[in-house]
């Protein structure tokens, strides 16, 4: 078990996984997110830089947030930082019951041999080093008087207090991702619709001890879209009435991209649309089916959908402004649903039965059935997102540099006095040790050594003048 403790408080560890999450957070942000992205650059990203584009939805940094791997290295960190904190605070309250002393004793700078009595010597030096706020600890052994003196206790806390929160942070990171909660919705214009876990459009995570989803029901009214060109949609709006069913209290709420509703710890934001075309299906003039059907077409505007219990295997193009060229073919003007209209192919036991143009309102017959395209709505997606919000992180980052900055400016510094009688007065050997800025301890020690060996000087001269 010794390897596990050691492999635990190691600072390296702490450093490597600190680096490793670091560079992952890093690269994950810069890397484009489409759900923070307006429809329009999402567009241009995935004409312009498709790799880039495909990079960012499947590691943005929402994406590397939630992974099993990321939680793992976060654990580790605040297992290693946390055990090499506890390491740094037992070896502290070693040192002052042992005097002080440390078994290292550092660098060695000088030895300097001086004259006189060593206890004059002890007494000078640890009067020098009491004035420049030096704590001191004089201890005595064979032959030889040890002299410790140590500066930066509040450079330590300083330093402690910067890992714990640090060990916050990671704490942070991993409760988000123990309770983290990423869902979505659909929902058509005209529809109302009660949150609730069976009317959930996806799960993508649950917390691990699930989660009480508000009591809300939302009345989808209208939708607009603004366009800066006739293909490029720039922003969407969708208007809402949203009752809570438990308090009875109702409020109209209007999403927009990146505007989203905040509600009981759960965000919902509002991130793509869709059309809903209403199809009814007619058997012998008689009505089988009469829905909105929420279609999510590909780059060829294509989407299929089932009537299984008809049977029935639907391939529908949608054309938003229909016209047709003067050999007879067919495409679409512009993106804006002007004049929609739906090319279908209806399969029936694996063999095409329908394959006709229909404009909003018509209607098209094969065998015993007839289709109509009746009237066509958007859909929407709202995304339902509880995480560890980004205050948090900021307001403990911040707390956390300022422990750093107590621990650069007030750096855990130590000088070490080995003092021995000689048959012509007595030698020191002098160490040194530091955190940081080593040049600059050196220099002290030896503005140290000067004042020791100027005084030591003095007291020669004025006995030689006796």
């Amino acid at each position: 078990m010794r390897w596990l403790w050691k492999f635990l408080t190691s600072r390296n560890t702490a450093i490597v996984l600190l680096t490793a999450v670091s560079a992952i957070l890093f690269i994950s942000a810069a890397l484009p997110n489409p759900a923070l992205l307006p429809a329009y650059r999402i567009i241009e990203l995935e004409e312009t830089s498709p790799v880039l584009m495909k990079l960012g939805r499947n590691f943005n940094s929402m994406k590397i947030g939630r992974s099993p791997v990321f939680a793992l290295i976060g654990i580790l960190l605040i297992v290693s930082t946390t055990f090499c904190s506890m390491d740094r605070l037992v070896r502290k309250f070693r040192m002052r019951k042992d005097s002080g002393i440390e078994p290292d004793t550092g660098k060695k700078s000088l030895s300097v041999r001086l004259p006189g009595e060593l206890n004059e010597t002890q007494e000078k030096l640890v009067s020098i080093l009491k004035n420049k706020r030096w704590k001191t600890v004089v201890s005595d052994t064979e032959g030889e008087t040890i002299i410790s003196a140590h500066r930066g206790n509040l450079g330590f806390w300083g330093s402690i207090f910067f890992h714990a929160i640090l060990i916050t942070l990671m704490a942070g990171l991993v409760a988000y991702f123990l309770s983290g909660f990423y869902a979505s919705m659909r929902i058509t214009e005209g529809q109302s619709l009660r949150l609730s876990k069976e009317n959930l459009f996806t799960i993508d995570r649950m917390p691990m001890f699930g989660i009480a989803l508000p009591q809300l029901q939302f009345q989808f009214n209208s939708f607009s879209a603004v366009y800066h060109d006739d293909f490029t949609a720039t922003d969407f709006t969708g208007n809402f009435d949203i009752t809570d069913e438990k308090t009875g209290m109702t409020w109209k709420k209007t999403f927009k991209i990146n505007d989203p509703l905040t509600y009981e710890g759960i965000d919902f934001l509002m991130i793509k649309q869709g059309y809903s075309p209403n199809f009814i299906l007619y058997k012998n003039k008689v009505l089988v089916f009469d829905a909105l059907v929420a279609l999510e077409f590909d780059h060829d505007n294509r989407a299929t959908f089932n009537i299984s219990e008809h049977g029935l295997y639907i391939v529908a193009q949608f054309f938003p402004d229909m016209a047709k060229t003067e050999d007879g073919g067919v495409y679409t003007k512009t993106y804006r649903p002007k004049n929609p209209y739906f090319g279908l192919e209806i399969f029936a036991g694996g063999k095409s039965v329908f394959r006709r143009l229909l404009g909003r309102g018509e209607r098209g017959e094969f065998g015993p059935y007839s289709i109509a395209f009746a009237d066509i709505r958007n859909w929407i997606t709202i995304n339902l997102v509880r995480e560890t919000g980004i205050g948090f992180f900021f307001m403990c980052s911040m707390i956390g540099l300022a422990g750093l900055f107590i621990r650069v400016m007030d750096p855990d510094m130590r000088i070490i006095a080995r003092i021995k009688n000689t048959d012509d007065g007595h030698i020191a050997d002098f160490y040194y040790t530091g955190k940081h800025f080593e040049g600059m301890l050196r220099e002290k020690l030896k503005n140290v050594i000067r004042n020791l060996k100027g005084d030591e000087e003095t007291k020669e001269k004025k006995k030689v003048e006796l």
